[in-house]
């Protein structure tokens, strides 16, 4: 092989896009993406079975980035997205065994179970809170707890913080994993004077305003299953992409750069685009430089594993209109929370079925990946059944395990980060993109790889 212009290492979504924003800047450069499994995707895939689809891992992304759209129409895939119907709106916590609505609006906070009459006062109170805590770093829970009080922290905070990054609150940083919600903090003092200032804004200029996590967004996915959008970069770029390709290490010789796979084969190349998980970029990387390589090392993730499940709708008591639920921690179940995929997304479930997407895992429970299927089944049955109320064995299971599932945004990753900038600045055309730098989520990803 001659040498390439970019060599892009890795398949995920990331790696896909940053494929295909090059070849859209100049269709002359030669590229070349090389990806070890024998199928792109990384953690996104879809199984269809007997007139189910299961996503493996995530599900969709929130359509509040035109990025992300922009790309979805560049692929031909517009009239193919979906977006989830309106019980999407509708989510639930789990508080004493029992099923309670999100509030959406401050008079349904009012009216809510969700939280005692003294947890709704403290949270009322939020415009009173203390001011700056930890100008560093501070945990989620920590920053909270200070504006919202300790049972908003353990009850609304701490189970959307799981849902999102299968984490504890305690041990993740606001200023990485919500940014926005820190510079509002520093500019305005409290939360609710950020949103009433940010929706005044937005109504100014005729637009919504988001949370105080950013903007808004409704979940978004293709047509079937999330899939269809890596199958859609398939038929664009196969001629581009090696699969079974695992890469092993990097070297430098003058200005190219030499790529080790692993059937001892070399590949040169000018400019390289590392998309992997950080933990595999930490090991290709060690030959080229080891304090690199640390630092990408210092990045842990998250064990979870979706666990994925039909029944016929008769066997399910609840009626399942909505979203899906989160578990706090202090309910002691196992399960993090399960989404009701057919509640949602049209075709995910044959007639009169119904899907559900449940989470078990992550950062505080790692035990349960080590679970056989049977004994994870059994976890996972007997925890729903205490919630929706199930009268029968499903029909139809798939697990789906992720040893190292989400990347973990710890308190300190910020630090981490400037470590990896400085060592990636004293080398030359050499790049890294993916969920474990500056965001989790596709849309975050799509962005790094336009950048």
């Amino acid at each position: 092989m001659s040498q390439l212009d970019v060599a892009i290492i890795g398949g995920g979504i990331s790696g896909l896009s940053a494929l295909h924003y090059l070849r859209k800047k100049n269709a002359d450069l030669d590229i070349r993406l090389f990806e070890s499994d024998s199928k792109p995707g990384g953690t996104i895939g879809t199984d269809y079975i007997d007139g189910y689809s299961f996503d493996h891992g995530p599900n969709g992304f929130l359509d509040r980035e035109p990025l992300t759209l922009q790309l979805c129409d560049e692929l031909g895939l517009t009239n193919h997205l979906e977006r989830a119907n309106e019980n999407a709106s509708k989510r639930f916590i789990l508080r004493k065994g029992k099923l309670r609505e999100v509030p959406m609006s401050p008079p349904k906070f009012l009216s809510s179970d969700i939280l005692s009459l003294k947890g709704k006062l403290r949270v009322i109170m939020e415009p009173f809170s203390s001011g700056l805590g930890d100008t560093k770093d501070e945990s989620l829970y920590d920053f909270a707890k200070r504006h919202m009080g300790q049972e908003a922290a353990d009850y609304l905070i701490q189970p959307m913080v799981s849902g999102i990054f299968g984490g504890l609150a305690e041990r993740l940083s606001l200023k990485s994993c919500f940014p926005i919600m820190a510079e509002m903090e520093k500019e305005y003092g409290s939360l609710f004077k950020a949103m009433i200032q940010k929706s005044r804004k937005a109504k100014a200029v005729g637009k919504k305003s988001g949370g105080p996590g950013g903007p808004g967004g409704r979940l978004t996915s293709v047509e079937g299953g999330l899939y269809g959008i890596v199958e859609r970069f398939v038929e664009l770029y196969s001629d581009f992409i090696q699969l079974d390709t695992p890469v092993k290490s990097f070297s430098r010789e003058d200005d190219t750069y030499l790529i080790h796979v692993d059937n001892s084969q070399t590949i040169k190349a000018r400019h390289i685009i590392i998309a992997t998980p950080s933990y595999v970029a930490a090991e290709i990387t060690k030959q080229l430089s080891e304090k690199l390589s640390a630092s990408l090392s210092k990045i842990d993730y998250a064990p979870i594993a979706v666990v994925c499940q039909g029944y016929h709708k008769s066997n399910i008591k609840h009626p399942l209109d909505g979203f899906g639920f989160l578990v706090p921690q202090k309910e002691k179940l196992r399960i993090l929370g399960s989404i009701w995929t057919s509640s949602i997304f049209a075709e995910r479930a044959p007639k009169d079925h119904v899907q559900f997407r449940s989470m078990i895992g992550g950062d505080g429970d790692h035990e349960s990946l080590q679970l056989s299927d049977a004994d994870m089944l059994s976890t996972v049955e007997s925890d729903l059944d205490s919630i929706i109320g199930i009268k029968a064995a499903p029909e139809i299971t798939s697990i789906y395990r992720w040893q190292k599932g989400i990347p973990q945004y710890k308190i300190g990753h910020s630090e981490v980060m400037k470590q990896i900038e400085a060592e990636l600045g004293k080398f030359e055309n050499i790049y890294i993109s993916g969920n474990a730098y500056y965001g989790i989520g596709l849309n975050d990803c799509v962005k790094q790889s336009y950048a």
